[in-house]
């Protein structure tokens, strides 16, 4: 099975000013909002912000993600053509989750959640 695209990420100092920046200045429609993590509607496509924590690259790159089959096997097809493991992979109660660098440099995460229904969704 292929990997589901689904959000684009962006790591952000301040949520509520950016959520603020989109929602007012664009219209885009808030699909839910905290002080971590917040989604906006972009006509079908999410954009999702991450808090930045203090030594993060707020504003660095975009982060595509994608749900995944099989967190491993997807890492080595990765590593295999030419992409860098970035950190280790975690274990959240919702899955297993790892970021990686393509050989351009752009940022992916990749989640194998916790049912595999969840992948469909």
């Amino acid at each position: 099975m292929a990997a589901k695209f689904k959000h684009v990420m962006l790591m952000v100092k301040d949520i509520p000013a950016t959520v603020k920046f989109y929602s007012e200045g664009l219209g885009l429609k808030v699909k839910m909002s905290s002080p971590g993590w917040a989604e906006l509607d972009a006509d079908g496509t999410t954009i999702a912000m991450h808090a930045a924590n203090e030594d993060g690259q707020a504003g660095a790159s975009p982060i595509l993600s994608f749900h995944v089959e099989d967190v491993y096997a997807t890492i080595a097809k990765l590593e295999e053509l030419g992409a860098k493991l970035e950190g280790r992979v975690r274990e959240p109660s919702f899955g297993k989750v790892a970021a990686m660098r393509t050989p351009d440099g752009t940022i992916l995460s990749l989640l194998q959640p916790v049912a595999a229904e969840a992948v469909s969704n």
